[in-house]
C-alpha cells in the first residue's frame, strides 16, 4: 500500500505539524509513503517540494508562470476589497491558479500510489480540477471549515454553508453572487468527480461537515490529531521556571498565538478583559504571564509582569515553556482541535478555554482543566482562579497528561489512519 500526502506546508502552523507527524510515524511503521509540500521550511529530508514534479520548462517560462501567480494574487486581493466594500462591479475571480497543474499525473506516474491524502492545501496549492481523472481514493483531513464553506475558514454565526453561501457577512457583500457564492459553486462542481473520504479531527467539525451541502454525501470519520508524547512530556515546573528566569514561587499563566492581540478569532480582547478581572484575585507579585507568538505588547494584558518568548518553532523550548506554566489559557472564539491545548496537556499543564469547537474533546471540565461559557470573560477569569486554587500537586496537569496518553498518542492515531487506508483499497 502506497500513500502520497499533500500539504501546503511541512512545518509552519498546526495543520502542517499534524501532517508531518503522521508522515513521520508512517515511516516508522514501515508504510510506503511520500510527503509532498508546496512550501518547505524544515530541514526534514523526507518532505519533497511539488516543484520537483513539474514538467521540464525553460527558466524564462517558469519566470513567466510565477509572474502570473503574483498577478493572480494581486487581483484576488483587489477583488476581496471590492466585495468588502459591497461594490457590484467586481470581476469574477480566476480560481484556476494552481501549483499542482500538470504535476499530479507526474506524481502518480512516479509513485503509483494507492491513496492520496490531503491535509491543509490552501495558498493555491490545490483547486481540484486536476483530480477529475484520478480514480484513486482521496482522504482529506480537514483542519478548519474551508472545505465546506464558500471562502471562510470558520463560519462564525453564519449557517449559509447548510444551503448555499451568498451575501457573505465576512465580506460585507451586498450582492447574492459574491465571491463566496462563486467559490461555493466551483467547489460543488469540482468535488462531484472525486472519491473523497473526509476525516475530521474533532466531533464538532465532523457534525458540521456531515450537515453541509458540499460534503454531506461523502463518508466522514473522526480521527483526532496526534502528538509525540515521548517528546512533549512534563519536566519539573520549578526547574522550567528557573530556566526562563521566572521566580519558581510565582503562578505562571501561559498563552499564545500569532499576534493574538490582532487576530479577533484568537480572542485577544477577551483574554485581556479576563486578566484585568483577575487583578482582584491575585497580587501583581503572585502572577507572571508567559506569552508565545508575539515579541512584546506593553500592558496589553493588564499589569502583571509578562515574559514574551516571541515565535518559537523549537519543540524542545516549547516543552520548557509548557512545563513552566501552571495553566495554559486558550481564549479562541473558534477552534477545531487545538495543537496548543494538546501540547500543553501532554506536558502536564492544565488548560482553561471556552467550551467551543473541539475543546471539549480534550478538556474535561474541572478534571484536567476548565471549560468556560463561550465568550464570558468573567467565567474565563473564574476558570483561571479555580485551576490555580485546585492544583497544589499538579493534579489537574497529571490528569491532562493521562488524557493525552489515553487518546492522542501519534502511534495510535496513525494506526487508525492505516486502518482507514486499508479499508479504502480493498
Amino acid at each position: 500500500m502506497k500513500i502520497v500526502t499533500l500539504s501546503s506546508k511541512d512545518s509552519f502552523g498546526g495543520a502542517a505539524k499534524v501532517a508531518c507527524r503522521i508522515h513521520e510515524q508512517l515511516d516508522k511503521m514501515g508504510v510506503d509513503n511520500k510527503f509532498i509540500v508546496n512550501s518547505k521550511r524544515s530541514a526534514n529530508n523526507t518532505s519533497v517540494r511539488i516543484e520537483e514534479f513539474h514538467k521540464p520548462k525553460s527558466r524564462l517560462f517558469q519566470y513567466i508562470e510565477r509572474l502570473k501567480l503574483v498577478r493572480g494574487e494581486l487581483n484576488r486581493r483587489k477583488l476581496w476589497k471590492k466585495y468588502a466594500a459591497g461594490l457590484k462591479d467586481a470581476v469574477v475571480l480566476d480560481l484556476e491558479v494552481s501549483l499542482l497543474k500538470n504535476t499530479l499525473e507526474e506524481v502518480e506516474k512516479k509513485y503509483n500510489f494507492d491513496i492520496l491524502h490531503l491535509h491543509w492545501v490552501g495558498d493555491s496549492f490545490v483547486n481540484f480540477t486536476e483530480f477529475k481523472n484520478l480514480d484513486k481514493p482521496v482522504v482529506w483531513t480537514l483542519h478548519d471549515c474551508f472545505a465546506f464553506t464558500g471562502i471562510c475558514t470558520y463560519f462564525e454565526d453564519c449557517d449559509k454553508y447548510l444551503s448555499h453561501c451568498q451575501f457573505c457577512p465576512q465580506l460585507g457583500a451586498t450582492i447574492q453572487k459574491d465571491l463566496s457564492y462563486i467559490t461555493f459553486e466551483q467547489k460543488k462542481e469540482r468535488y462531484s468527480d472525486i472519491n473523497f473520504h473526509i476525516v475530521c479531527p474533532s466531533n464538532w467539525l465532523a457534525d458540521h461537515a456531515r450537515k453541509s451541502v458540499l460534503l454531506k454525501n461523502f463518508p466522514v470519520s473522526v480521527i483526532p490529531n496526534g502528538i509525540d508524547t515521548d517528546y512533549f512530556y512534563p519536566i519539573d515546573k520549578k526547574s522550567a521556571k528557573k530556566s526562563l528566569g521566572i521566580n519558581p514561587d510565582k503562578k505562571v499563566i501561559l498563552f499564545g498565538g500569532i499576534a493574538i492581540n490582532k487576530d479577533e478569532r484568537k480572542g485577544g480582547a477577551l483574554l485581556t478583559e479576563a486578566l484585568r478581572k483577575l487583578a482582584g484575585a491575585y497580587r501583581q507579585d503572585e502572577i507572571e504571564l508567559l506569552i508565545l507568538g508575539v515579541e512584546s505588547g506593553g500592558n496589553l494584558y493588564g499589569e502583571y509582569k509578562a515574559t514574551y518568548l516571541g515565535y518559537v518553532d523549537n519543540e524542545f523550548f516549547m516543552r520548557i515553556a509548557y512545563s513552566a506554566a501552571d495553566i495554559t489559557i486558550l481564549p479562541s472564539k473558534q477552534e477545531n482541535l487545538s495543537t496548543t491545548i494538546m501540547e500543553s496537556m501532554s506536558c502536564a499543564t492544565a488548560v482553561v478555554a471556552f467550551n467551543i469547537g473541539g475543546n471539549s474533546d480534550m478538556v474535561d471540565h474541572k478534571q484536567n482543566g476548565y471549560l468556560a461559557k463561550p465568550y464570558n470573560t468573567g467565567d474565563l477569569k473564574d476558570g483561571i482562579v479555580w485551576c490555580l486554587s485546585n492544583n497544589d500537586e499538579n493534579e489537574l496537569g497529571n490528569a491532562a497528561r493521562q488524557k493525552v496518553l489515553d487518546n492522542f498518542r501519534i502511534e495510535d492515531i496513525t494506526k487508525r489512519y492505516v486502518e482507514l487506508y486499508g479499508s479504502l483499497v480493498k
